[in-house]
């Protein structure tokens, strides 16, 4: 007996078990409810689409102006304007939401409010970026550190943060994810390097700039292993979306450590990604991320160990041949780890997952 609706699927399996209804009456119940909840579903769908296209032409019609008034107006302007937009996000957001139910929590927000309502959370976390962005490149002396772009992401972090305790979806999730992610990748390199200074008269210090990569590099992986711990205990209701999120980062920032640490660091990622997956039994999507992103991670970071081991003399018929092999070898590996996973009991969910 499946069912789309956790809830629902628990209340009928109790009904079952009591002998109140047969597997057959639940099934019929099921498939009632779901046919109900399709039809119900195409109409929203539409509606959100339409949704999405008028959002679209505003913020077409803004950045037109943006591009052709832009620099025209005073600094004064820019930050009210950019402001404004910002309020008036956060305004549609709550009242799409649901409003004054939405602070209460007196009931639970529909998926399509909640999809629509994380997007303008979002946008409005981008417009305030973009506010304190331009008013701290008037306040701000030159190369002054941290940048304006830093405060920028500090300030679009902190809204996207609030915005997402107050209605978790998952384009609010990408929010934080983006604004984390520029403040401890940019804002970390840019800061040790200013700390580790320059030995030249050029002002440029490579080895002053392969230290700021190398702490940036870890201040990424680990906001990545954070951000999948928090989906893997439930903190982040997307965790599908968390995980993938929490991969890419995780494995951006093995990149940018110096050889041959990043290697070491590339396949901890991979082998990470392959662990959670075979200890983490859940129905949620979070464990099928994990083995999709292990697998990406296993292909690209063999080849390049492969390529540094042998000093570049390896052909790029034999780089691909590796990355074949592998990508071969991590999906059997995944297929297994997938099957073995499904014969055991899955650990009941207490949200859904909602895209």
């Amino acid at each position: 007996m499946e069912a789309r609706d956790g809830d629902h699927a628990e209340a009928l399996r109790r009904l079952v078990e009591q002998g109140v209804i047969d597997r057959g009456q639940a099934d019929a119940v099921v498939a009632a409810l779901e046919a109900t909840e399709g039809r119900s579903e195409t109409k929203s769908r539409w509606a959100e689409v339409l949704g999405y296209v008028g959002g679209g032409l505003v913020l077409a019609a803004v950045a037109t102006f943006m591009a052709t008034a832009w620099d025209v107006l005073d600094v004064g302007v820019r930050i009210t304007l950019l402001a404004v937009v910002a309020a008036v996000l956060v305004g549609a957001g709550f009242a799409m939401a649901g409003g004054r139910s939405l602070l209460l929590r007196s009931a639970e927000t529909a998926p399509v409010r909640r999809r629509i309502g994380g997007a303008l959370f979002a946008l409005a976390s981008l417009s305030a970026a973009f506010a304190v962005a331009e008013a701290m490149e008037e306040a701000l002396p030159p190369e002054f550190v941290p940048s304006a772009a830093t405060w920028a992401s500090a300030a679009g972090l902190a809204v996207a943060v609030t915005a997402y305790a107050l209605l978790r979806s998952a384009p609010g999730l990408v929010a934080v994810w983006g604004m984390s992610a520029f403040l401890v990748g940019f804002g970390v390199q840019e800061v040790v390097y200013e700390i580790v200074g320059s030995d030249s008269r050029s002002g440029f210090s490579s080895t002053g700039w392969e230290t700021a990569s190398s702490a940036a590099g870890a201040g990424l992986l680990l906001l990545g292993v954070v951000g999948i711990a928090l989906a893997v205990v439930g903190v982040l209701r997307e965790q599908g979306t968390a995980v993938g999120l929490g991969a890419v980062t995780s494995y951006t920032g093995a990149l940018m450590l110096e050889t041959p640490v990043n290697h070491v660091a590339e396949l901890a990622v991979t082998a990470g990604l392959f662990t959670l997956f075979a200890l983490w039994h859940s129905t949620a999507r979070g464990p099928g991320s994990a083995l999709v992103f292990g697998v990406l991670a296993a292909t690209v970071a063999v080849p390049r160990l492969v390529w540094e081991l042998t000093d570049g003399e390896v052909s790029a018929a034999g780089v691909l041949l590796v990355a074949g092999a592998v990508l071969l070898i991590a999906s059997a590996v995944g297929i297994r780890l997938r099957h073995r996973a499904a014969a055991k009991p899955a650990r009941p969910r207490t949200e859904p997952d909602t895209p």
